[in-house]
């Protein structure tokens, strides 16, 4: 048998509801986004202190703050500037007061030396006014605002605005904006004369990159720049579903309507998600009608890479540059490519192409072209017929020959224990392809030459699946169905049998919107911190109540957990591959293939004649526990039933063979 993999679960696991998780992990090579200066709070009526307006780096790289300068509705750049407030390191805010004595300011909120203040400003704000920041000639970032211009908007006397969210940062829609309040979560305080606000700081200092509105504002804070769907075909929980056993709150991790694209201009259609397992710090998306965004940690939140062109994503299309594949789910192969799945080519959508691609994700330039292509649509004859075709492939992951020959996984093209060397060129390892249709992962050898070799059918129980993860800490396949489950997870292992089956079902995190939910994606074990991981959760809708425009929800695992032991016995198979009866005549040559043991242990064969015993001769299993050798069978062996064994230290398995005389020559 093989051994169990024990993990320790923790007698205690709280976390509190509005916590946020901090995981301790380096930054990625190209991670950190350029800076950019935009307006993080603004008061022009005080009741006791200075007018001011703050404006914050919420880039990743300094800033230098010489060609920028400040206006108001007059719009014309030059007419304050801001040079004297030299460089502003990424997350760091300065102030641009009324008030001609910078020490007096500070003094009134109680503000650190260290807080950069323009004093002196002459060009004041009014009830309904504007702020314009230039860079150069360039508009860096404009709010218009004013109550009495857009009715039910906030009117910044005796308490400052700042934004509610990074959503509200460049958009010009002051209905975006709230009033500060003593003890609120931008840290607003009263000044010695009364004013509240918290001019200097600022807790969206890590927002950008954003996109600026500019143009003349709005006041509507139902404003969005995507469109949000909501979810349908909600379901109950898979059966048998337990708690989810990690924390019940997650957090949004993506700012609102971040994933515009050309051909998706709606921000919709996230769907498989999957960390980089040479980087935990990346992660790569999948997004409907043809793009695949590289996502790199920025704070809390995952935002667009900018390196080698990553920034907007990256349009992806079939060899040879053309279509355009309907993008569903993805994984890292272990070449570091990215394997993409596709149901249909969005060129014709009505019609089925079930398919997956292969694509270099270091390649150059605004897009990908897939290097090989395994077309698997006619495995499934069922999608071929109308209102099918979008029931296809999901989500796909990696599996490892090592995993799946150790714990005795058996090809149901054979009916006997998978053999790797039975598909040349196949690579290390099996994709498991997630198809929508009939919640069943299809396992595939893809070979080297685009052909592809069917090797097992596995059901969920959930019939419906939108993603699969392979998880390498746990030794688990994770799959996922949307709200048609509601949101329900489901851990596959390999039984007694060599079969994939289901371990355990989870329901989602109890704050986890019940929506449309398409990718999930689990960072490894060197990321824990306090016992913990991330995980991550896709909406394709981004339509969850009160977080529309938001794609991606962050959550926590537990790092030790104990699921107990998996995997079939040690086997034996005899002769020709597949099941059925073995004869082998005396002097004959048979086959012998055993796996289910200990790679590099000595695994030694023997012939069982009754009460004789032959030891036929002794390998070593191989870096999968497979042990392989053709023996000969010796002339003095009784004809008739007999039995091999393979004999080592960590197992024992045995088989019946029939032993025949060998024809007389003529």
């Amino acid at each position: 048998m093989h051994k169990q993999r024990i993990r320790v679960l923790p007698a205690v696991l709280t976390i509190a509801a509005s916590s946020i998780v901090a995981f301790a992990v380096a930054a990625p090579a190209g991670a950190a986004v350029p800076g950019q200066v935009v307006v993080t709070e603004w008061m022009y009526n005080p009741v006791a202190s200075s007018e001011f307006i703050e404006v914050t780096n919420i880039g990743g790289e300094p800033v230098p703050m010489t060609n920028y300068s400040f206006d108001d509705d007059s719009r014309v750049a030059g007419t304050v500037s801001l040079a004297a407030l030299g460089t502003l390191a990424a997350g760091e805010s300065a102030l641009i007061v009324e008030n001609p004595d910078a020490a007096a300011f500070r003094t009134e909120f109680s503000l650190d030396p260290s807080v950069k203040v323009l004093p002196g400003n002459s060009a004041n704000l009014g009830r309904n006014d504007e702020i314009n920041i230039f860079n150069g000639d360039t508009l860096a970032d404009r709010l218009t605002y004013g109550d009495q211009t857009f009715a039910g908007t906030i009117r910044t006397q005796g308490k400052s605005g700042a934004p509610t969210t990074c959503l509200a940062l460049g958009a010009n829609n002051v209905g975006l904006w709230q009033l500060a309040a003593t003890g609120d979560a931008l840290g607003s305080k009263a000044s010695l004369g009364g004013d509240i606000g918290s001019p200097g700081t600022t807790t969206l200092g890590e927002c950008g990159p954003v996109n600026i509105a500019g143009g003349n504002g709005t006041g509507n804070p139902n404003t969005l720049p995507c469109n949000p769907e909501p979810a349908s075909g909600t379901g109950p929980a898979t059966t048998g579903a337990q708690t989810w056993p990690g924390a019940a709150s997650v957090t949004v991790a993506d700012q609102a309507c971040a994933w515009k694209t050309t051909t998706g201009p709606e921000g919709r259609d996230m769907s498989g998600v999957v960390f980089d397992p040479t980087n935990p710090d990346v992660m790569y998306a999948a997004k409907n009608k043809n793009w695949v965004f590289r996502l790199v940690r920025q704070g809390d939140l995952w935002v667009a890479d900018t390196s080698n062109d990553w920034g907007a994503g990256k349009q992806i299309r079939f060899p040879g540059g053309i279509g355009q594949p309907d993008s569903e789910g993805l994984t890292v192969g272990p070449d570091g490519a990215l394997y993409v799945t596709t149901e249909r080519d969005n060129t014709n959508n009505s019609v089925a192409f079930n398919s997956v691609l292969r694509f270099d994700p270091d390649s150059a330039g605004p897009s990908l072209i897939a290097t090989q292509q395994w077309n698997l649509t006619a495995d499934f004859p069922e999608l071929n017929v109308p209102g099918k075709a979008n029931l296809g492939f999901e989500g796909v992951t990696f599996l490892p020959d090592t995993y799946l020959v150790q714990n005795g996984f058996v090809d149901e093209s054979t009916g006997a224990t998978y053999y790797p060397s039975d598909y040349p060129g196949h690579g290390s390892g099996l994709f498991f392809a997630a198809l929508e249709n009939d919640g069943k992962l299809y396992a595939y050898a893809l070979n080297a030459d685009g052909t592809a070799d069917r090797v097992a059918v596995v059901d969920t129980g959930m019939g419906h699946v939108m993603d699969v993860q392979f998880d390498a800490d746990l030794e688990r396949i994770w799959t996922l169905c949307d709200n048609t489950c509601s949101v329900s997870s489901t851990l596959l292992k390999v039984d007694a049998t060599g079969t994939i089956v289901s371990d355990v079902v989870y329901a989602r995190p109890a704050d986890l919107p019940n929506v449309n939910i398409e990718g999930f994606a689990i960072a490894p074990d060197s990321t824990c911190v306090d016992g913990v991981k991330e995980t991550i959760w896709a909406d394709d809708g981004i339509g969850a109540p009160g977080h529309e425009g938001h794609a991606l929800y962050s959550g926590t695992f537990p790092c030790d957990l104990t699921l107990g032991a998996q995997g079939a016995p040690a086997t034996v198979d005899l002769g020709a591959r597949g099941p059925g009866d073995v004869s082998v005549a005396k002097k004959g040559t048979l086959a012998v293939r055993g796996s289910g043991f200990e790679p590099g242990e000595t695994v030694r064969i023997e012939l069982h004649d009754k009460n004789k015993v032959d030891v036929l001769v002794e390998v070593h299993a191989d870096e999968f526990g497979l042990a392989v050798a053709d023996v000969t069978i010796p002339t003095g062996v009784q004809p008739g039933p007999q039995e091999i064994w393979l004999v080592a230290p960590s197992a024992t398995a045995t088989t019946g063979v029939t032993i025949t005389t060998p024809a007389a020559h003529p």
